[in-house]
């Protein structure tokens, strides 16, 4: 007869920080199905008429009619940066220091691969998936004719920074500097989406999206990835 584990020793179990099993892999899931659930309320109420259409709207209005020449061409330049081109640019770089560093950090360069170019080929394809237009202006700023939601600048950079912070966070002697890595991080991100905004290339809902997007897919693999070079230091030191 098979003896069943009871629900606090599971429960116990799921929180424990040095089983491979344990409380990074539950930490890991409930990001990944946070940001999932989130990014799926933020889509059902982009793509309906209600309130959050009427905020993107304003939003667009607002910023474009506040456009001024020397500011546009200081956007322009931060925001072709993390256009796919120079994400992966600054991918491959990262990707450079983190191939000297193996094998100490080939789980996060294989998180870097995995994470950065496959997540923009995803949102890629959910463009097409839910086709929404992009924002319209009789005197746009930026003219372009892919679908809008959700933000491919965005989710680039929301993807880019969140392997570099999590990588740098993860370096000996960076605990105290920790806080200040993800706010740095933060900002980058939400400078990106902010000049997608700004040039009226995107809804605020498209941005925000591509943000939840970009975490749930970078702590998707980042949790798979490590928690399978848990389970094999495990292994190795069982053995």
């Amino acid at each position: 007869m098979t003896q069943q584990t009871p629900p606090s020793s599971f429960l116990r179990a799921r929180l424990a920080r040095d089983h491979h099993l344990g409380l990074p892999l539950t930490t890991g899931i409930l990001a990944v199905l946070s940001a999932c659930a989130l990014f799926a309320l933020v889509a059902a109420h982009a793509l309906s008429p209600g309130a959050l259409v009427d905020l993107d709207q304003h939003i667009a209005d607002w910023l474009h009619a506040r456009a001024t020449a020397g500011l546009t061409q200081a956007i322009l330049a931060y925001t072709h940066l993390h256009g796919t081109i120079g994400v992966l640019a600054m991918s491959a770089v990262l990707a450079f220091f983190l191939f000297r560093q193996r094998p100490r950090a080939s789980a996060w360069l294989l998180t870097l691969a995995v994470t950065v170019p496959g997540g923009m080929l995803f949102n890629y394809w959910l463009k097409f998936q839910f086709q929404r237009v992009r924002p319209h202006f009789e005197q746009p700023i930026l003219v372009l004719h892919s679908y809008s939601f959700p933000s491919g600048h965005t989710i680039g950079a929301t993807l880019f920074y969140s392997v570099l912070a999590a990588w740098l966070a993860s370096l000996p002697g960076n605990h105290a500097r920790r806080p200040a890595i993800i706010i740095i991080a933060t900002i980058l991100t939400m400078m990106t989406a902010l000049s997608r905004l700004y040039l009226g290339a995107h809804f605020f809902s498209d941005v925000l999206a591509a943000m939840l997007e970009g975490l749930a897919w970078f702590a998707l693999w980042a949790t798979i990835i490590f928690t399978v070079q848990r389970h094999q230091l495990a292994r190795k030191s069982s053995n």
